[in-house]
């Protein structure tokens, strides 16, 4: 399936909200960020298996991982990495739309929690578009996300700044992007899209203003999207059972292009895959200079961590339980403002809290 049109532009004046206070590294210079991805909640009624603890214990399930991580991290800042609605659902009305949309940030909301949206490939895809779905979020006091900080493709590109812990100074900066959900290739068919050229236009504009208010220096920073980068899967093969094979899935052996310096790949990461190729973000990235880590859903069962020409790169575990995977969480990241090259990071996985059969 495909998102029905195309996205509009937008951009942040188009929609008038009290300005919510600037983030900032707290007082022992930390800022912590939790990031959900993958959610793919629906509401239950919508399913309609016959055995109906399956839906149940589903959003059951789903939220528990979302409060329990809310819990267990103590965010800062919490970002939604996309997919965070199983758009594809064709019973989904712009009620239940809200409603699913109210029922996942409300853990964060009900603490106060800042949160900030970007969306995947399958939030949109039953026609209830993403632009709608922001404005939904928008509502939110505590959201930090907008339409687009630009008129530029897709929606939800913004960049956040935090001052630092004892001035009103811009010290550190996060970067959502919209990796958008499907390309057309020359033949016709269908690829999982990435950012377009006009976007990454405008991440080097803003990124080289942000530069010049911080003295000439890129200003540290981290970026947030669902679909990773097409370097991710360079040096990727299937060898056969006798090879020295990196993991198993489904009976075929692979082996991994990257040294993983921690974490775990469950599955073949699933990268833009348009034919022409598209957008060369790495490239954008390391001429800016800005960029230290990226962080991305998409791959539901990877959590692995990889360093491409000197930036870190991040799968975080998939949080929903109305699609695949066996392990559920999130990820912690904690930046330090005395040193911001050096990011904590932690994935956290989610026990299961009933018995049913999903």
């Amino acid at each position: 399936m495909f998102a029905m049109g195309e996205p509009h532009k937008w951009s942040s004046g188009k929609f008038l909200r009290e300005k919510p206070l600037p983030l900032k590294f707290n007082s022992d210079g930390k800022f912590r960020i939790l990031h959900i991805t993958d959610i793919h909640d629906v509401e239950p009624e919508m399913d309609d298996a016959v055995n109906r603890e399956i839906p149940e214990s589903c959003d059951k399930e789903t939220l528990n991982v979302i409060e329990q991580l809310v819990e267990k991290t103590k965010p800062d800042l919490v970002v939604f990495g996309g997919d965070n609605i199983s758009g594809y659902w064709e019973e989904f009305t712009y009620s239940l739309v809200k409603s699913t949309i109210d029922k996942i940030t409300e853990p964060i909301r009900k603490r106060g929690i800042p949160l900030a949206v970007v969306f995947g490939n399958h939030d949109g895809e039953a026609g209830f578009h993403t632009e709608f779905q922001m404005m939904q979020y928008m509502e939110y006091y505590n959201c930090r996300s907008n339409l687009n900080d630009a008129d530029v493709y897709g929606c939800g590109n913004c960049c956040l700044t935090v001052k630092g812990s004892k001035t009103d100074n811009d010290a550190f900066a996060i970067w959502l992007m919209d990796s958008n959900d499907y390309g057309r290739n020359a033949d016709g068919s269908l690829s999982y899209d990435c950012v377009h050229a006009d976007q990454l236009a405008w991440y080097e504009k803003r990124a080289a203003e942000l530069k010049e208010a911080n003295g000439g220096k890129p200003l540290p920073a981290i970026l947030f999207q669902h679909i990773p980068v097409k370097q991710e899967l360079d040096g990727f093969k299937t060898v056969t059972a006798d090879d020295d094979y990196t993991f198993e899935r489904d009976g075929k052996y692979y082996k991994f292009g990257h040294k993983i310096l921690e974490g775990r790949i469950r599955e073949v990461p699933c990268p833009c895959d348009l034919k022409n190729g598209g957008t060369d973000q790495l490239a954008s990235w390391k001429k800016c200079g800005d960029i230290l880590a990226a962080f991305f859903g998409h791959d539901h069962i990877n959590d692995f961590h990889i360093n491409i020409d000197g930036i870190d790169i991040y799968q975080t575990l998939g949080a929903g339980y109305f699609t695949y995977g066996k392990e559920r969480g999130g990820r912690l990241i904690i930046v330090d403002e005395n040193n911001p090259e050096n990011i904590y990071t932690e994935s956290i996985e989610i026990e299961r809290i009933t018995d049913a059969d999903i």
